[in-house]
């Protein structure tokens, strides 16, 4: 009885064994198969999950059409209308970026699930409408869409992402590190990254499409351009295997512009190219770099950005009209001899709200700060409306589907033959508020005494003086952007021995203006690298106001981001400036808490009656009821100078009269029924009103 007992456990040992063999057989073949696949002859082919082929054994034939639209450059209420647009425009694929710097903005302190960073509720929404999702891990993401619709979705993720961006995506307090070299096997910046990667990658292996077919990632690219850059293969070895070790284990990428390919590339990983223009130039580039492997245009530039000062843009070389978009994308999709992939860099560009646009600083050039708005001439232009560029790809893309009727477009579920049609496309309701009286303000002195609004530390001789070096009322990091406020009192005690006084700064970043007595006495811009100016002998408070501008994000100076000022403050050349008091307007919360606001008539005389000079601007915006309320501008007159707009305490960005963005997106998800507050941190001269305005002004006469 006993061997007959032992026989049959031993029966039923095998059988569980043979079932666990079949189990992982069933999770190796269907699971941890990449979903797309290059072969050898310039094709690519999508492996799918369906109900008559578990296993994925099937293969379909696969054209990657994707565009760009980055989540955190949107409301996240928004995010599924604007996925909506792209559906219907005939793409296949979304493609994001993910800035490290919005996900660890404090070192070890990570937010994946909130606001503009929730990337967990993002890739959730691109679940929950059903979307194909190529997910390409090194550096996109996004989506949505209806019923039984997927999208193919670009999933870029890595340290660094440049899209003119606040440092490309990396984390200022990487700065607090003199010897820090970044995008480099620094032993530091890699332990950051690592960090980093520990807590952001396992998220996106979980939404690896071949885990299982509620998920959506196909894709992940290995840095960001790294070929115009720099060649270090280890530093990009060193990204891959992080990438392996933590699960990650669909198709990889490299994106590089025609000329940097073999610099930014692997062996055995996926090329790609970046460009606008000279299609045919640089798809042979392409050609010749990778002999064998499927031709993929990972950025291709629909249109361009904007400098301050600068010239509106809608191509890399100035203007790029819709006929001549027209004319490349035609070359691209019905290339006589090669099948081609592509993703619209941008597709729907948006807003960089805040403080987060980046600048360029190269060696032959002055710092040139970024604005605002990230419209970018795209298909779907800054408030989501099509433009001419949207209806040249959905009807090129409609006569693409009818020449290829075996390609996948939808759901891989439908039994009949998938069909794009064409849908009319509805712009967004705008209003035109019109004048609204500014109704009171806070002096420089209010601002600098309210705990709401700024930091403040004492330092001495030994201290730095830049931002991302400060510890603010004891916090283990610096300031990240926004402003930075320095007062000196000791100058009494040298001044009456000096005749004709000056200062000497010799390297700020960006912005400067100082103040003497709390009145302004100098303005410097981002292209001063070094200031001189005098004062007057009667000084007692010296104030030091430095704006950062955005730090660089792409170039050879990425470590050379410091912000502030950056080496002594000397009087007359001889004296050092050691005892400073040293505030930080980041403006990070309370906006709208902020009361107790001075009073403002509206006459000229009232208005003439405040100094010019940084100061805190109140006004209001009654919604009378829910249906008046929708999309807007925030339109400054030429009394405005330059500064930074808030609505309802939301950061809407920087505004600047020298042009060439003249106005501010409001989203209509910002407003509600009744008062909206509106406040305007005005640097120079102000005007007694502010215009609420139905149309973007981007280029400035």
């Amino acid at each position: 009885m006993r061997i007959y007992r032992l026989r049959y456990r031993q029966h039923y040992l095998l059988v569980g064994l043979v079932i666990l063999f079949l189990f992982a057989m069933y999770s190796f073949v269907g699971h941890n198969q990449q979903t797309l696949i290059l072969d050898k002859d310039r094709h690519l082919f999508i492996r799918l999950f369906k109900e008559n082929d578990p296993n994925r054994k099937i293969i379909r034939p696969f054209r990657i059409l994707s565009g760009s639209l980055h989540y955190f450059r949107v409301l996240p209420q928004q995010w599924s209308e604007r996925i909506e647009q792209m559906k219907k425009a005939g793409l296949n694929t979304i493609e994001t970026y993910v800035p490290w710097n919005l996900h660890e903005k404090e070192r070890g302190v990570f937010q994946f699930n909130e606001g503009l960073a929730d990337l967990i509720s993002f890739l959730k929404l691109v679940h929950k409408h059903e979307m194909f999702t190529i997910v390409r891990p090194s550096g996109r993401l996004i989506n949505q869409s209806q019923s039984n619709f997927k999208i193919l979705l670009f999933f870029f993720k890595k340290g660094y992402i440049c899209a003119e961006w606040e440092w490309g995506g990396l984390p200022s307090w990487l700065l607090e590190d003199d010897t820090m070299r970044v995008r480099s096997t620094h032993s530091e910046f890699m332990k950051s990254l690592r960090n980093y990667y520990s807590n952001l990658l396992p998220i996106l292996a979980e939404h690896q499409y071949n885990r299982n077919d509620e998920v959506s990632i196909i894709a992940f690219q290995i840095e960001n351009e790294y070929g115009s850059y720099g060649s270090d293969k280890e530093y990009l070895l060193m990204i891959y295997s992080m990438y392996k070790e933590f699960g990650l284990n669909e198709l990889y990428f490299t994106s590089d512009g025609a000329n940097d390919l073999s610099k930014g590339a692997l062996n055995d990983v996926w090329a790609t190219v970046n460009f606008q223009g000279n299609v045919e130039r640089n798809i042979e580039k392409l050609v010749q770099f990778r002999a064998n492997s499927h031709l993929m245009i990972t950025e291709y530039w629909t249109g361009w950005f904007d400098y301050w000062s600068g010239k509106h843009r809608t191509g890399s070389s100035g203007l790029y009209s819709a006929e001549e978009f027209q004319q490349d994308l035609e070359k691209i999709l019905f290339h006589p001899t090669y099948d081609i992939s592509i993703n619209f860099y941008m597709f729907f560009g948006g807003t960089n709200f805040g403080f987060t646009s980046g600048g360029h600083h190269f060696p032959d050039q002055n710092y040139t700060p970024l604005v605002t708005s990230y419209d970018y001439d795209a298909p779907m232009n800054e408030c989501g409306d099509p433009t001419e560029k949207y209806y040249v790809i959905q009807k090129l893309l409609y006569k693409f589907y009818e020449k290829n009727p075996h390609l996948i477009i939808y759901n891989h579920q439908r039994t009949s033959r998938d069909r794009f049609e064409i849908v009319s496309i509805k712009n967004s309701k705008k209003i035109s508020y019109g004048d609204i009286d500014i109704q009171g303000y806070k002096t420089f002195e209010q601002i600098l005494a309210n705990d709401i609004l700024t930091k403040q530390i004492l330092i001495d001789s030994n201290s730095r003086l830049n931002m991302e070096q400060l510890s603010l009322k004891n916090e283990i990091h610096g300031l990240r952007q926004g402003f930075i406020v320095y007062t000196n009192t000791e100058l009494v005690k040298y001044l009456q021995n000096i005749h004709e006084p000056f200062i000497t700064i010799p390297s700020i970043a960006d912005n400067a203006l100082i103040l003497s007595n709390g009145k302004v006495i100098h303005k410097s811009l981002h292209r001063d690298n070094s200031i001189r100016f005098s004062i007057p002998r009667d000084t007692i408070n010296l104030t030091i106001i430095v704006e950062n501008m955005g730090r660089i994000n792409f170039g050879p100076r990425l470590d050379q981001s410091r912000k502030g000022i950056l080496d002594k403050v000397l009087l007359n050349n001889s004296i050092q400036l050691t005892q400073w008091t040293i505030h930080g307007l980041e403006f990070r919360q309370g906006m709208s808490s902020i009361a107790d606001w001075q009073k403002l008539g509206t006459s000229s005389n009232e208005i003439a009656d405040l100094n010019n000079g940084p100061q805190l601007f109140y006004a209001s915006l009654d919604i009378k009821d829910e249906k008046s309320i929708a999309d807007t501008y925030l339109y400054l007159d030429s009394q405005w100078t330059k500064g930074v707009a808030f609505i309802n305490g939301f950061n809407l960005g920087r505004y600047w009269s020298v042009g060439p963005q003249r106005t501010l997106y409001i989203p209509k998800e910002l407003l509600f029924k009744g008062f909206n507050h509106i406040q305007l941190f005005e640097l120079y001269t102000h005007g007694k009103s502010i215009q609420l305005v139905d149309r973007p002004i981007l280029n400035s006469p």
